[in-house]
């Protein structure tokens, strides 16, 4: 029942009065011409009845037969409701554009979340996911999330595992960064291990093959250090995938030289420009600034603790003038200093110190920082090898 009472409403009808004339023949008229009435009932010698639009046209034929006069006492359903709207076709334009942006809205990426990450930075993981279609605004359809995950796992050093899981408008990128060497080693061929560097072995660490040198020897880079030739009880020789490490005992040296004067580029003219980002669409709202961006700073809106697509980014751009500067003796030796440990940094990199030896130079030319540094470090190149047989 309810559904018919929907179908009439979505339909339209009409509610109708009739008066005079022989009711009774007016109804077996209506029934044999196919027009359907409803809730009819007779008050006072009137007669009232529902029928549909299309219904109530085809009764004045009936009615005048009958000799009865009818008129409508109301107009009922969505399609009376709608009428008065009809002309106004600004409206519709509107429900019409609101909808297509709607179902735009709804079928693309809003929002990319990085989970996982530790040496990758957000920013670096996003700006990868882009590379392969994954951003703000893109459609949902597109993504090809199976061959996303495969090209960024095999073709990006770093990542072992790499995952995309789309919830609604919201990308979670999921990651698993390798530790350390992401190199294959193939086991069964043979090899030897040499020195990367030159100094005294201090231990040497054998896992397979034969130890070539031992401790207090010294060795320059290149050196043999573990042999994957073997040779046995019987005088026969073997071969295999030589594997471990020496510890070194070993020197580095390292200049650090400033001149008295250095020319510096010192920016001037900072100015800012702004730019309204819609689902990774950029509006400039004003022109561009020549000169060097320096700066970039992004303020999107958020609902709830997520980001939302749309926000603000500005640009500050700075015009750069050359300048020469006169070093003190203070700041000279900072800046050497800097420039020195920069470079420590490296040199320590997998190397325990043992003693540390600066000496500063300073003249009218600049100031010179030579630092000696005595470390413990590990090395171990494989060093491979073809075995051919003799025919003798």
């Amino acid at each position: 029942m309810f559904l018919i009472r929907l179908f009439r409403f979505l339909s339209g009808y009409v509610v109708f009065s009739g008066k005079g004339g022989f009711p009774e023949r007016f109804i077996n008229l209506c029934s044999m011409n196919g027009i359907s009435l409803w809730d009819a009932k007779s008050s006072s010698g009137t007669l009232h009845a529902k029928t549909s639009i299309k219904g109530y046209k085809r009764l004045r034929p009936c009615a005048k037969k009958s000799g009865m006069k009818i008129r409508i006492a109301e107009k009922c359903g969505l399609p009376f409701i709608l009428a008065p709207y009809i002309r106004r076709k600004g409206l519709f334009a509107g429900i019409v554009i609101s909808a297509v942006i709607t179902a735009l809205l709804s079928s693309t990426v809003w929002t990319v979340e990085v989970l996982g990450n530790e040496r990758f930075t957000q920013e670096q993981i996003i700006t990868i996911a882009e590379h392969y279609g994954v951003r703000m605004g893109a459609f949902r359809h597109t993504l090809n999330l199976k061959d996303i995950r495969t090209s960024i796992k095999g073709e990006v050093d770093g990542i072992s595992w790499f995952s995309v899981v789309v919830d609604g408008s919201h990308v979670v990128l999921h990651v698993s960064e390798t530790e350390g060497s992401t190199e294959i080693i193939d086991s069964t061929k043979p090899c030897n291990i040499v020195s990367g560097i030159d100094g005294e072995v201090l231990r040497i660490e054998t896992q397979q093959g034969t130890a070539a040198v031992l401790p207090g020897n010294a060795v320059t880079k290149g050196d043999l250090l573990i042999s994957g030739v073997t040779e046995k009880p019987d005088g026969s020789v073997s071969f295999s995938h030589a594997r471990g490490t020496a510890i070194i005992r070993t020197k580095y040296t390292h200049k650090a030289t400033l001149p008295a004067t250095i020319n510096i580029q010192k920016p001037s003219e900072i100015k800012k420009t702004f730019t309204l980002s819609i689902f990774g669409l950029e509006i400039p709202l004003f022109f561009r600034q020549s000169g060097d961006c320096i700066r970039q700073d992004r303020q999107f809106l958020s609902y709830k603790g997520t980001v939302l697509p749309i926000g603000i980014i500005s640009n500050t751009y700075a015009q750069h003038i050359s300048e020469d500067i006169i070093l003190t003796q203070p700041q000279s030796a900072l800046l050497s200093s800097f420039l020195a440990f920069t470079r420590e940094k490296e040199i320590m990199k997998d190397a325990a110190p043992e003693t540390k030896t600066v000496n500063i130079n300073r003249n009218d030319n600049g100031t010179q920082i030579v630092t000696e540094y005595i470390v413990h470090k590990k090395t171990g190149i494989e060093n491979y090898f073809e075995v051919t047989e003799s025919n003798n």
